[in-house]
């Protein structure tokens, strides 16, 4: 897995120096290794094994409400911070 990601970093680094003339081949040539290998377009979801169940969120009506409350009161207290 660890030369898996190594790999992947560095054809990420080399792609970068690939002239712009020869950028669209590059992508040709990507979409014709993908298309032969039918790639599963969305993973599945990684499930957490409950590990968050009874712990209290289930009393929260609106998670995304809550979080913009929570960023907007660290916002300012981040702002009227004292250095």
């Amino acid at each position: 897995m660890l030369n898996l990601a190594v790999k992947i970093a560095e054809i990420k680094r080399e792609l970068a120096d690939i002239p712009e003339s020869r950028l669209a081949e590059v992508d040709r040539y990507l979409k014709t290794i993908l298309k032969t290998k039918k790639l599963k377009k969305t993973r599945e979801p990684k499930t957490l094994g409950g590990i968050w169940a009874n712990k209290g969120f289930e009393k929260i009506t609106s998670i995304e409400k809550e979080i913009q409350a929570s960023r907007k009161e660290l916002g300012a207290m981040i702002l009227h911070k004292k250095l």
